[in-house]
């Protein structure tokens, strides 16, 4: 559930998704395709054992038919295409300076990081609705 009233449109920790999904980093590409297509996201975390690695996003995927020297398979690892060691949030990061950050670094998601646990993730979708309201609460 968003938050009501003026802190509406306050810090990352109440517009992000918490418990994000996540993958392994040998995860096939796949599997990890077959899961965003059926839990309709653009964005999976990818940890190798507790530590955050990398992000997994629709940009990535076409990294199948892009790729350099040997187009990466299906069969492969999502190491082989995620974006590693990626931008995070923390969730006391105002919504505005976490769309400033999506915004200038031209990506799509922050994991949001509290000291060494990821806590959720904060989507350009997040900030949109956020920022929404921010606009339409002036109006009222």
């Amino acid at each position: 559930m968003k938050p009501n009233g003026h802190e509406r449109y306050g810090q990352v920790r109440d517009w992000m998704t918490r418990n994000p999904a996540t993958v392994a980093d040998d995860c096939r590409i796949d599997a990890a395709l077959a899961r965003m297509r059926s839990a309709e996201i653009r964005h999976l975390l990818v940890f190798d054992g507790d530590r955050l690695v990398g992000i997994l996003s629709n940009r990535d995927l076409g990294r199948l038919a892009l790729g350099q020297g040997r187009a990466p398979l299906v069969s492969d690892p999502v190491r082989r295409i995620m974006t590693e060691n990626p931008v995070t949030a923390a969730p006391e990061m105002p919504v505005t300076q976490a769309a400033r950050l999506l915004l200038e670094s031209k990506i799509g998601a922050l994991p949001v990081r509290d000291d060494d646990n990821i806590v959720g993730i904060f989507t350009l979708s997040d900030a949109l609705e956020a920022l929404l309201s921010m606009v339409e609460g002036a109006g009222g």
